[in-house]
C-alpha cells in the first residue's frame, strides 16, 4: 500500500490530528471521503481499525505501521497519547444536536459468524446482513450493528463471535436491551427529530420503536412484513457496482413507474445518491414534438442525477427520493431543469406552462426509472449514460442540434417571462 503523503493512512492521520476529541468512526470516514472521494467507506474503516493501538495480529502491510488512534469509549476515539491516560466515559462532552430529518441506520446482527474476533462490518456473515451492510454504506448515513450480546456495535468494533439470538431471550432481557440500544445511540447523537432506519428482524425491532419514539426519534422499517426471500430482493440492495447493470436497468422500459406509483412507494431504499431516467408516452411525445417542432419519440427523453460528487469535491445532499419526489414531482419551474424544460416545449406548443398543470400533464404522460449509485460514481455514470442514449429533453454537456437548440431559445423566453 503507499505511504505517500496522500495515502489513506496519512489522511486518517490528518483526520485524527484535525477533528475535535472525542471523535467517531463516523466523523473519521466523512473526513478522509472528502479528501479521497476516490476511496469506498469499507477501506477507510479497515485502516480505521488497524490504527488503533489495541488491534492485534497486524500482519501483512500493516505489521510495520504505528497506530496513532486510541478508543475512550464504544464508538469514540482520540488520538493516542502514550504518556496519558484515556479520558473516562464520564467527561465525554454533550452529543451533537442533529438537524431535524438526519438519518442513521441500524443492521441487525446475523447467526452466521465468521470465526475468530473482526470488526462488526465482517465478524457478520449472514446474506441478509451483507446486503443491509452494504446498502447501509451506500447511504452515506451514519450507521451501526444491533447485536443481541452487546447491543449497538460501531462497525470498526472488533468482537469475538457469541453465540446469542435476542427472540431466545426472556421479555424482561429484550425490553432492557431495547432501552440500552436507544441509550448507546443518543451517547453518539442528539435523537429528537433523527429518522432511525432499521433493517433487522421483528424481535430486534419491536424493543426499539417505544424507546426511540419516547426520544424523539422517528422509526423506518423498510423490510417489515417481508419473508426472508423478500428481504433478499428488496430494491434497495440492489448492487449498483456494475457500469453495465446499472445503464441497462435505467434504459429498461419495464423498469419505470408512473409517479402516482413512485410516490406511494415511498422513500425506502432511495434516500442515497443515483440517477433516473424519464419516459414519455405517445401522447405526451406528441405534445412536445409540436411545441419543439421536431420529432420527439416516445421513450426516454431525459435522464439527470441525485447527490453525488465529483472529485475534491464535497457530496451533495440530495438524493434520488429528494430530487424526483421534491424537485421534479412537487418542485417549481425554477427547481428543476425537467420542468423547465417541459414548460417551455409544452407552452411553445399552447399546453401547459402553469405548475399545478404541467405536474397533471407530468402525471398523466412520464414515467421514471431510478437506482441508487455509491456517491463517488454517480458523476462517472451519469456521464457514460448521457453519451450512451442522448436523451432529447438533456442540454448540459449534448451536442447541439437544432432541437437543443430551439429548446434553449424556449427556456430563455420562458425565464423572460418570469417562469
Amino acid at each position: 500500500m503507499a505511504r505517500g503523503p496522500d495515502s489513506i493512512w496519512e489522511v486518517l492521520r490528518q483526520a485524527s490530528e484535525t477533528l475535535p476529541e472525542p471523535f467517531s468512526a463516523s466523523a473519521l470516514v466523512q473526513w478522509v471521503g472528502r479528501r479521497r472521494p476516490d476511496v469506498e467507506e469499507a477501506s477507510i474503516r479497515t485502516h480505521i481499525h488497524y490504527a488503533l493501538v489495541d488491534t492485534v495480529n497486524r500482519t501483512g502491510p500493516w505489521a510495520s505501521r504505528t497506530p496513532f488512534l486510541q478508543r475512550v469509549g464504544r464508538g469514540e476515539y482520540r488520538r493516542y497519547r502514550p504518556s496519558e491516560p484515556a479520558p473516562s466515559e464520564l467527561h465525554r462532552p454533550a452529543p451533537l444536536v442533529m438537524p431535524s430529518g438526519a438519518r442513521v441506520v441500524l443492521v441487525g446482527c446475523s447467526s452466521t459468524k465468521a470465526a475468530t474476533a473482526a470488526p462488526a462490518a465482517e465478524l457478520f456473515e449472514g446474506a441478509t446482513f451483507r446486503k443491509a451492510r452494504d446498502f447501509a454504506v451506500r447511504s452515506g448515513a451514519p450507521w451501526f450493528v444491533l447485536s443481541a450480546k452487546y447491543g449497538l456495535l460501531d462497525p470498526v468494533e472488533t468482537v469475538a463471535p457469541y453465540d446469542v439470538y435476542l427472540a431466545d431471550q426472556p421479555a424482561p432481557y429484550r425490553t432492557a436491551w431495547g432501552e440500552w440500544v436507544v441509550a448507546q445511540l443518543g451517547v453518539r447523537q442528539a435523537l429528537a427529530g433523527t429518522i432511525v432506519e432499521i433493517h433487522a428482524g421483528e424481535a430486534y425491532v419491536a424493543p426499539l420503536r417505544q424507546p426511540l419514539r419516547r426520544s424523539g426519534a422517528s422509526v423506518e422499517e423498510p423490510l417489515s412484513g417481508l419473508r426472508q426471500g423478500e428481504r433478499l430482493a428488496w430494491p434497495g440492495y440492489a448492487q449498483t457496482d456494475d457500469e453495465s447493470s446499472v445503464l441497462d436497468s435505467l434504459l429498461d422500459p419495464a423498469s419505470a413507474v408512473a409517479p402516482d406509483v413512485f410516490l406511494a412507494r415511498g422513500s425506502h431504499g432511495l434516500t442515497a445518491p443515483g440517477l433516473y431516467a424519464w419516459w414519455v408516452d405517445e401522447a405526451g411525445a406528441g405534445d412536445l414534438t409540436r411545441g419543439l417542432g421536431h420529432v420527439v419519440r416516445p421513450g426516454l427523453v431525459y435522464v439527470g442525477k441525485g447527490g453525488g460528487h465529483r472529485q475534491a469535491a464535497a457530496p451533495s445532499a440530495a438524493t434520488i427520493w429528494s430530487r424526483i419526489s421534491r424537485n421534479h414531482l412537487r418542485g417549481t419551474i425554477g427547481s428543476s431543469t425537467l420542468r423547465r424544460s417541459l414548460a417551455a416545449a409544452l407552452g411553445a406548443a399552447g399546453g401547459p406552462v402553469d405548475e399545478a398543470d404541467l405536474s397533471r400533464w407530468m402525471h398523466a404522460h412520464l414515467r421514471v426509472a431510478a437506482r441508487t449509485v455509491p456517491s463517488a460514481d454517480v458523476v462517472r455514470l451519469e456521464e457514460a449514460l448521457l453519451r450512451r442514449v442522448q436523451p432529447p429533453l438533456n442540454l448540459a454537456g449534448m451536442p447541439r442540434d437544432v432541437a437543443r437548440s430551439t429548446l434553449t431559445r424556449l427556456r430563455a423566453a420562458l425565464a423572460r417571462r418570469g417562469a
